[in-house]
């Protein structure tokens, strides 16, 4: 999910590009794994969210579905693009400007990553609006109202595009292969934008969330006053926001290394291609199917939906909302 396994190919003459080496049949196989449980995890939970539109007038909701979608296409890209889920050797490159086309967006991992960037974007995001909804209640309606949500991540989506558009000009179609570019800023302007883009896609945005989340965390406070109908509602906030920051916790741990990996590798620290950077570049995609999973076991509400999806809803299952709200009718009628 982010640009950790492009090789500094920019600093090689036009030839045929050369992948990192042929993926061992059983990595290829764990892609394959990967990719169906992201499109059918977060599928899953785009039908839980659909089925039930009250859902979705939430804020929160609109930015969880945006997120489960970006993952699910993630998954796609997994299999569209070469030498993941099917071989390189396996993936012939169309003629013409399908074959353009493919070089520029799928071969050079183009839309694949910005995927990546995309989903921390949108938990950087959800952090913020945590933040407003806790602790700036009277602004939150306006700051996040559904249209204000949409353009955001409408502009998310746009800004990740022109983060990555170096890459759209570093392949291209020569014959029947995809073909490497020899970018104009050279060896020192290679490490400077890797570093730059580092910093601007995923450092700065992790920082930003668990700082965000930090601040809740410090100024939420432990009794609310006001009766039962604050309780519950401080109560809700804490679970959701529970929920929330493990989704963050996933992302930033899944990710970090292999980003990490990536940043260090053009000044020769770390070494795209090995196998400890393989093995975390498996780690940072997995992260695509863990969110429905968490929304799962962290989340009543949720987990209700999820069963009823299924059709294993048996019995009576309340989220905490109902919970505290039969408490508190229970107390009325003693």
């Amino acid at each position: 999910m982010n640009n950790t396994t492009s090789l500094l190919l920019s600093t090689v003459s036009s030839k045929p590009a050369q992948p990192p080496k042929s993926l061992n049949p059983a990595v290829h196989v764990s892609f394959c794994v990967i990719a169906a449980a992201s499109f059918s995890f977060n599928l899953s939970f785009c039908i839980v969210l659909l089925r039930k539109p009250s859902m979705l007038k939430k804020s929160h909701n609109i930015l969880l579905f945006s997120l489960a979608v970006v993952d699910m296409l993630t998954g796609v890209f997994l299999v569209a693009t070469p030498g993941y889920a099917i071989p390189k050797s396996a993936y012939p490159v169309p003629p013409g400007l399908g074959g353009e086309i493919f070089c520029r967006l799928l071969a050079n991992r183009y839309l694949l990553f910005a995927m990546g960037k995309v989903s921390i974007l949108l938990v950087a995001c959800l952090a913020i609006e945590r933040w407003f909804c806790v602790l700036r209640p009277i602004k939150y309606k306006n700051q996040f109202s559904r249209k204000r949500i949409i353009i955001y991540v409408f502009v998310m989506f746009i800004v990740t595009c022109i983060l990555s558009m170096n890459k759209l000009f570093e392949s291209r179609l020569a014959g029947k292969k995809c073909a490497s570019k020899k970018a104009p800023y050279g060896k020192y302007g290679t490490r400077a934008f890797i570093i730059a883009y580092s910093f601007v896609a995923f450092y700065i945005p992790c920082l930003l969330t668990w700082i965000t989340f930090g601040h809740i965390a410090l100024n939420l406070p432990s009794s609310p006053g006001g009766g039962n109908e604050n309780v519950n509602k401080r109560r809700r906030q804490r679970l959701l926001l529970r929920m929330c920051a493990i989704t963050a916790v996933a992302l930033t741990v899944c990710v970090f290394p292999a980003q990490t990996i990536y940043i260090l590798s053009p000044f020769g620290i770390t070494k795209i291609g090995s196998s400890i950077h393989k093995g975390f570049n498996i780690l940072v995609f997995i992260n695509s199917c863990m969110n429905p999973l968490i929304y799962w076991f962290t989340n009543k509400e949720y987990r209700k939906e999820f069963k009823k999806l299924l059709g294993c809803n048996r019995g009576y299952a309340v989220n905490p909302e109902t919970e505290l709200g039969s408490t508190q009718t229970q107390q009325q009628q003693l």
